[in-house]
């Protein structure tokens, strides 16, 4: 009866990851300029400003997910959504956004290493945990690929009221909060929960060391911040290029299209990679050379096909590396606080990363400063992909041995 339970909790992660998508996504940044006094610079500070917020909860909620459980802080999170999409629909001003996207990330921050740790736990119980690559690259699927029809319909909705999407957001939102209070917990030893109730979050950080795994989180961290913050000023970018609003969705939905297709067969693509050094490997080099395309061309259509591909291989490809660090960090009983430092990180980075892009907008333009961002990832990324190519051999994963 039990594994019956726990089974239905990989239909209901798939709803609370639909649930989660904005469906404002493709025009939030570009929405935020419809609002008095808001510049690209603001957009940059109002981004911050949300992932400074993130940025103060993200150990701290995965710490009290692993303390006081998962399902609860999973609840937590989608309660934390619904709030923030009321705020964007109630603004006026530029404090309501500030607000609506620290409450965003705040829930993405009980959320983040939770729903990996507790989809970790279930798959553990029901026997399936070396299937956490292939099954969870599936329900991701899922997860990004039907809100791909509410991506498309946004820009329609807007035709009606810019309100319109928000509160469609909010249905959904409702929707994610029933799913996460339905999830069945997994059963956990007693050992388990001593462990948890008697470290102190010091040996936490101590364990993560020791498992290795805070290289990886931190090449991973400045990867994706970059990608964020180019990402944020997609909307705003396309309609600087006279790229229709009602194409917004559309172009979206087919990067999203892309992120479901990848995570679909993450399970396939992560065993066609020698280690985690070759997936890094063939990041730099694939990101280096999107960047490079975005910057190269003008052409409204060339500059939404880029954002696509960056779209599609940014989260889709999280999938495969899930599944390379929960190899590292699968036996440790404080998964959620780890993967929550890898987020926290992530969460800072991303808001400086778009605040200086919004500077740069500012002072030259968005090529050049779309240009610099990548330069400065190369500078970094390149001497971190050394460092973890060398550690290689001292390292004792499963995939790194």
């Amino acid at each position: 009866m039990q594994a019956a339970n726990l089974q239905s909790n990989i239909w209901k992660a798939a709803i609370t990851l639909i649930a989660n998508k904005r469906v404002f996504a493709a025009f939030l940044s570009a929405y935020y300029l419809t609002i008095p006094d808001t510049t690209a610079q603001t957009v940059g500070l109002i981004f911050l400003a949300g992932n400074l917020a993130g940025f103060l909860f993200e150990i701290p909620s995965g710490y009290i997910s692993d303390k006081f459980g998962h399902k609860e802080t999973l609840v937590l999170a989608s309660i934390l959504m619904f709030v923030s999409s009321s705020f964007f629909l109630l603004a006026t001003d530029v404090a309501f956004l500030i607000l609506g996207s620290a409450f965003m990330s705040i829930g993405q921050a009980f959320r983040s290493g939770t729903f990996s740790a507790f989809m970790h736990e279930t798959l553990r119980g029901l026997g399936k945990e070396d299937q956490y690559t292939e099954i969870m690259g599936k329900v991701r699927s899922a997860g990004f690929g039907v809100p791909i029809a509410f991506a498309v319909l946004a820009p329609f909705l807007i035709s009606i009221s810019y309100q319109a999407p928000f509160i469609l957001s909010l249905v959904l939102d409702f929707v994610g909060i029933v799913a996460a209070v339905t999830l069945v917990k997994p059963t956990v030893t007693p050992e388990h929960v001593d462990e948890v109730n008697t470290k102190n979050f010091k040996q936490v950080v101590q364990e993560g060391y020791k498992l290795g795994y805070f290289k990886y989180a931190v090449f991973n961290s400045v990867l994706i911040a970059v990608l964020m913050g180019i990402s944020i000023y997609r909307a705003p970018y396309q309609e600087f290029l006279n790229i229709p609003v009602i194409w917004f969705g559309v172009l979206f939905g087919l990067g999203r299209l892309g992120v479901t297709i990848i995570l679909y067969f993450s399970g396939r693509i992560k065993k066609s990679f020698k280690n985690i050094t070759s997936f890094y490997r063939f990041q730099i080099i694939l990101f280096t050379t999107i960047i490079l395309g975005l910057v190269s061309t003008t052409n409204p259509w060339m500059v939404g096909f880029f954002f696509i591909i960056m779209n599609a291989f940014t989260w889709g490809l999280s999938g495969i590396h899930n599944g390379f660090v929960m190899e590292v960090i699968g036996s440790s009983k404080f998964k959620a606080t780890l993967l929550s430092i890898e987020e926290q990180a992530k969460t800072l980075l991303a808001g400086l990363s778009a605040l200086l892009i919004g500077f740069w907008v500012e002072e030259t333009s968005y090529q050049i400063a779309f240009f610099l961002i990548g330069i400065l990832l190369i500078l970094v990324l390149a001497p971190q992909y050394i460092y973890i190519k060398r550690s290689l051999r001292n390292d004792h994963t499963p995939k790194e041995q």
